[in-house]
């Protein structure tokens, strides 16, 4: 049972992570080997990025902006899809 979660999101990967690794196969399994440094009670998600649109880097000092589309989170380890909001969340499922 899940008692917190946190989000891997495609956002704060790409502003971490060099251009070469921008794609979802690389996004998805850095997901999944960070999810193994948090406890089992730690729900691990990421963002479900089904399109990289691209990336741009700001000249002044702010991170990447994030240039993909997503269709809501998935669970890193149980694959499980949740949407943003409604009855499949991520926070109705850890809460029930």
């Amino acid at each position: 049972m899940y008692t917190t979660h946190i989000i891997r999101s495609w956002h704060a990967y790409q502003s971490v992570h060099p251009s070469v690794m921008h794609t979802i196969e690389d996004y998805n399994r850095t997901c999944k080997e960070d999810a193994q440094l948090w406890g089992d009670h730690v729900m691990v998600l990421r963002d479900n990025v089904t399109k990289v649109k691209g990336f741009y880097w700001y000249g002044n000092g702010f991170p990447a902006q994030n240039c993909v589309d997503t269709e809501g989170y998935v669970d890193v380890r149980t694959g499980k899809h949740y949407d943003l909001q409604g009855d499949n969340s991520f926070f109705k499922a850890m809460h029930k």
